[in-house]
């Protein structure tokens, strides 16, 4: 800690604290700042920062109009999202029989995270499409694919920030329409609630027009339709970005870019990614045990059922994100030889071999 820096903490369940001697305030995306919830806002705060990829909680445009720069970590939780994805694929493929070369993923949206996605998909050779035309038009070496093209896709999955103007605007982007003029096998959205009509989904998997649904972010958040988190294939509660080392890259980026706004010194946090080492006893599995070993998919999407009769399951819903421990990335993971020569789809994860050192 600078010993510039004096670090106040608070319950984010809680109402906000007192601004009145703070220079900056760091939130989560469960905390709402806007016009509304920070009314007043005082002349000693100057900066905002969200420790998450998306900011659309935070009222970016009333903050900039009256002085306080708006700061987030995207890009962060790239690799821990895209560690969902190709995690629920792989368990989706192994349950339905379904070969994953034969199919064409189409990912919409290719920042951080989308592309992260994309290189996940080439290590399997699956094949894919990428869509985004804002990029395309800032971005001369990256081409985007058509609209046509994509939604003949058999899968989609959905990395773009909530939109809810403008030309590229997000908000149900995969609507009636669409859903009525296509059919898909699986769509997946670990993006934001809202860039799917979650109701016309819903409608599309009793028409048998989408066969599978991988729901990780809801619209009402933190409440969430339970019909929906009962149809589809994997239901969990928010937490695709969730992972140790995600936390620490947000923390990482906030901290530098706080530093660099108030001209202030940052320690070296390079020692704080830590790596995990996991040695069966029993190394009687199968890929798809073990992928469930590694990764809590299954553990998150049961905890999310739970709670669907209950009358406080948005509090609830929070809860689960809260308190839940972080997982480790795939390549903070270290595993017996023994499996990783046997499944090789471990090594493509980039699990890393067990020593005894």
């Amino acid at each position: 800690m600078n010993d510039n820096v004096k670090l106040t903490t608070f319950d984010p369940n809680d109402q906000l604290p007192g601004l009145e001697t703070f220079d900056a305030l760091f939130v989560r995306t469960v905390t709402k700042l806007n016009s509304k919830t920070l009314e007043a806002i005082p002349n000693s705060l100057k900066l905002i920062g969200t420790g998450s990829s998306g900011s659309d909680h935070i009222e970016k445009e009333y903050f900039k109009s009256r002085g306080v720069q708006v700061i987030d970590a995207k890009g962060s939780n790239a690799d821990a999202v895209s560690e969902y994805v190709i995690t629920s694929l792989l368990l989706w493929s192994i349950k339905r029989d379904i070969e994953l070369s034969e199919m064409t993923v189409g990912i919409i949206g290719a920042g951080a995270t989308g592309s992260a996605v994309a290189d996940q998909l080439s290590q399997f050779e699956i094949p894919f499409l990428s869509y985004d035309p804002p990029r395309a038009q800032r971005d001369k070496n990256f081409s985007s694919a058509s609209l046509k093209d994509i939604l003949e896709c058999d899968i989609l999955t959905f990395h773009v920030p909530l939109e809810k103007k403008g030309a590229h605007s997000t908000f149900h982007w995969l609507d009636k329409s669409k859903l009525s003029a296509n059919s898909f096998e699986l769509i997946i959205n670990a993006s934001r609630g809202g860039v799917v009509d979650e109701l016309a989904l819903l409608n599309a998997v009793h028409e048998n027009t989408v066969g599978d649904i991988i729901i990780d972010v809801w619209e009402g958040e933190p409440d969430f339709n339970t019909a929906v988190a009962e149809a589809a294939f994997i239901a969990t509660p928010h937490i695709a970005g969730y992972s140790e080392q995600a936390k620490l890259n947000a923390s990482k980026m906030l901290v530098d870019q706080f530093s660099d706004f108030f001209d202030l010194e940052v320690a070296d946090s390079s020692k704080l990614y830590r790596s995990k080492k996991i040695d069966l006893a029993d190394l009687n599995y199968t890929p798809y045990e073990l992928l469930l070993r590694l990764h809590p998919l299954r553990e998150y999407d049961a905890d999310l059922r739970d709670l669907n009769l209950r009358p406080d399951k948005s509090i609830l819903f929070q809860k689960l994100r809260t308190d839940r421990p972080y997982r480790y990335e795939y390549p903070y993971i270290s595993l017996n030889k023994t499996l990783l020569n046997e499944f090789n789809v471990f090594k493509k994860l980039g699990v890393k071999p067990l020593t005894n050192t």
